[in-house]
C-alpha cells in the first residue's frame, strides 16, 4: 500500500513540529534551572561582604545578612533568629583584633526551587605580633542555604565545617 504524498507530508511536518516544540520546551526548562546573572553577582557580593563584616574594623556585624529566622552553626552550637545572631556576631567582632582577615573562595552556587544552595572555602589569616609571620589559623568549608528576599539574597542556614589535618580519620559525610 502506497501512502499518498499529501498524507506523508502532513505526518513528516507533524513529527518535525513535535520535535521542534520539544526542543524549545527543553531549552526553557534548562534555562529555568539557572539564576539571573544579577543573582550570581549579588550572591558573590554577599560572600565578600560577610568576610569583611566578621573582621575587626567593620562598622556593622554580619547578622544583617541572615533572614529573620536564619541559623548559623549546626547542632547544639547553632544560633537562630535575629537576636541570637546579633549577639553572636557582635561578640565575634569584639573578640577579634587588628591583623585578622577572613577569605572566602571557590564559591559554588546551585539554584534550588526555593533559592540556592552554596558552598565555599574559608581561611583565616592573622598576624599575632608586630613583625611576626602571617599565620593561617583556621580553614574549612561553608555550606549554606540562601533565599532571595525583598532586601536581596540572605543566608537562611549557614554551617561552617572546619578542616582538620591530612591524615585525620575520615568522618562519613551525610551522603555516605
Amino acid at each position: 500500500m502506497q501512502i499518498p504524498r499529501g498524507v506523508l507530508m502532513v505526518v513528516v511536518s507533524a513529527v518535525i513540529g513535535g520535535l521542534g516544540g520539544s526542543w524549545v520546551v527543553a531549552q526553557q526548562m534548562r534555562r529555568s534551572a539557572m539564576l539571573a546573572p544579577e543573582d550570581y553577582l549579588e550572591i558573590q557580593q554577599l560572600y565578600y561582604t560577610y568576610s569583611r563584616d566578621v573582621d575587626p574594623g567593620s562598622e556593622r556585624d554580619a547578622s544583617w545578612m541572615f533572614t529573620p529566622d536564619g541559623t548559623f552553626g549546626a547542632g547544639r552550637g547553632a544560633r537562630t533568629g535575629e537576636k541570637a545572631l546579633k549577639e553572636f556576631y557582635l561578640k565575634v567582632r569584639d573578640d577579634q583584633y587588628a591583623g585578622v582577615r577572613h577569605f572566602t573562595s571557590n564559591l559554588l552556587i546551585l539554584p534550588t526551587p526555593g533559592g540556592a544552595k552554596t558552598s565555599s572555602y574559608m581561611m583565616i589569616v592573622e598576624r599575632r605580633e608586630q613583625n611576626g609571620p602571617v599565620l593561617i589559623t583556621g580553614f574549612g568549608q561553608y555550606d549554606d542555604t540562601l533565599v532571595k528576599t525583598r532586601d536581596g539574597w540572605r543566608f537562611k542556614d549557614r554551617v561552617f565545617r572546619p578542616d582538620s589535618w591530612r591524615t585525620a580519620p575520615r568522618t562519613p559525610s551525610p551522603q555516605d
